[in-house]
C-alpha cells in the first residue's frame, strides 16, 4: 500500500519522537565516544623535515635553475623513500644490534732524546696508540618489516618548496619518532650514493608527540549523536507509515466513501454491580435516566 506523508505529519512525527531522539542521541554519543576510545588503538604521529639544496653557484641564473631542479626532483625522492630500498635498510637498522663507539682511537705520542753514542737525536714512543672501543647495543625493536613501515610512512610537500616532510604514524609515539629519524638518516646516506650528489640534509628531527591523531573522539561522538537522532526519527516515521488505525472521521467519508452513521461513546467499566443496578433504577417519570456524572463516570472516548 502506497502511503504519502505531508509536512504536517512529519512535524507530528518529530514532536512525538522528540524524547526518543534525545535519548537515542545521548546513547549514540556515549557509545561512539567510549567505543572508539576502548576498541580503537590510538595512533601517534611524528615527522621529520628534509631540505633538498645542492651547492649554490655564483651565477644567479644557475642558482635559479638549480632550485627548480631540486623542487622537481622531490617527487622522485618521495617515491624512493617509500620503496624497500630505503625501508628495508631502516627495518634492519631498528631490529639489529648496533655497534656503538664508546671511546675514540688515540694516536701514539712520541718524544725525542739525544743519543750520545751516535750523536743523533732519536724519537721514541712515550704513549702507545689506543684502538677505538665499541660496545654492542641491543636492537631497539623487533618484528618490524619493510611492509609494516610502508603502511606507517607518508611523505608530504608544499608547492614550490624545497622542503619535504616524512610523516610516521604508529601506536607508540617513541617508536614513531625513532622510525622517522632513522628514515631520514638512511635516506640521506642512500641518496648520496644512488644519485651521486649530496643535496639532502635534515632540517628538523622528529620528536615524540604524546597527543594521538586518531581516532578523533570528538568527531566520532558527533557522528554517534547524528546517527542516534536519525534512528529515532526513522523509527517514529516507520511507526507513522505502518499505523493502520483510523484517526479522522473524514477518512471514512472521503477516502472510503462510506456513510457516517454517527459516533457511539462507550461507558467506562463500573466499579461494582450494585452501582450499575442503582444507575438503571434512577429514572424519571418520562422514562429517562437521571444519573449524574459523578455516579455514572464516562470517558469521552469514541468508537467509529
Amino acid at each position: 500500500m502506497n502511503k504519502q506523508i505531508d509536512l504536517s505529519q512529519l512535524w507530528n512525527v518529530f514532536k512525538r519522537s522528540f524524547v526518543a531522539m534525545i535519548v537515542f542521541g545521548i546513547i549514540g554519543t556515549a557509545g561512539a565516544y567510549f567505543g572508539a576510545k576502548m576498541l580503537i588503538a590510538p595512533k601517534y604521529e611524528s615527522d621529520t623535515s628534509l631540505l633538498v639544496n645542492r651547492k649554490q653557484e655564483n651565477d644567479p641564473n644557475m642558482q635559479l635553475n638549480a632550485q627548480n631542479a631540486d623542487i622537481q626532483i622531490i617527487n622522485t625522492y618521495k617515491d624512493i623513500i617509500t620503496r624497500p630500498v630505503v625501508l628495508q635498510s631502516v627495518a634492519d637498522e631498528l631490529t639489529s644490534p648496533q655497534r656503538v663507539l664508546t671511546k675514540k682511537a688515540q694516536k701514539a705520542v712520541y718524544g725525542t732524546r739525544y743519543n750520545a753514542t751516535t750523536g743523533v737525536r732519536e724519537q721514541y714512543v712515550t704513549e702507545k696508540a689506543q684502538p677505538a672501543q665499541y660496545k654492542l647495543k641491543p636492537a631497539q625493536y623487533s618484528n618490524i618489516s619493510a611492509a609494516d613501515l610502508a603502511k606507517m610512512v607518508s611523505v608530504s610537500t608544499q608547492q614550490n618548496s624545497q622542503v619535504f616532510t616524512v610523516n610516521v604514524r604508529d601506536t607508540d609515539p617513541i617508536r614513531a619518532r625513532d622510525i622517522a629519524n632513522q628514515i631520514a638518516k638512511v635516506f640521506e646516506n642512500k641518496i648520496a650514493k644512488m644519485m651521486s650528489i649530496s643535496n639532502v640534509s635534515v632540517v628538523s628531527k622528529a620528536t615524540a608527540n604524546s597527543t594521538p591523531v586518531s581516532p578523533r573522539l570528538k568527531a566520532m561522538a558527533m557522528a554517534g549523536l547524528a546517527l542516534g537522532i536519525l534512528l529515532a526519527f526513522l523509527w517514529g516515521l516507520i511507526r507513522e507509515l505502518t499505523d493502520q488505525t483510523i484517526k479522522d472521521i473524514d477518512f471514512i467519508t472521503d477516502d472510503l466513501s462510506l456513510v457516517n452513521l454517527g459516533i457511539v461513546n462507550y461507558v467506562q467499566r463500573m466499579r461494582d454491580m450494585d452501582q450499575a443496578i442503582e444507575a438503571t433504577e434512577l429514572t424519571n417519570d418520562d422514562g429517562m435516566e437521571d444519573v449524574s456524572e459523578s455516579e455514572f463516570p464516562q470517558r469521552s472516548r469514541r468508537r467509529i
